[in-house]
């Protein structure tokens, strides 16, 4: 009766990780359109900002930028904590 209790336990964990990757890939799709519209609003302000369109244009190409790295950086991330935890 335990070996039951032990397998459904892992295929619960199994079910978990496999929904986290899901969840966690369609993040990332749409943290590549949210990048581009970022990057897009950066454009417009570049080129339609006037005096301080170049110093907002800045913001939006780093956060647009910063946010791609880290949302791509996830699975690495997952992989990294995965590895590390032990039941």
């Amino acid at each position: 009766m335990k070996y039951f209790a032990d397998h459904s336990m892992l295929a619960a964990i199994s079910n978990l990780q496999s929904t986290g990757a899901s969840i966690l890939t369609a993040m990332q799709l749409l943290g590549i359109i949210s990048a581009a519209i970022a990057f897009g609003i950066g454009a417009y302000h570049l080129i339609w900002g006037g005096v301080r369109g170049r110093q907002s244009s800045i913001v939006w190409f780093i956060g647009g930028a910063v946010g791609l790295v880290v949302l791509m950086g996830a699975t690495a991330i997952a992989e990294y904590i995965d590895s590390q935890v032990i039941f």
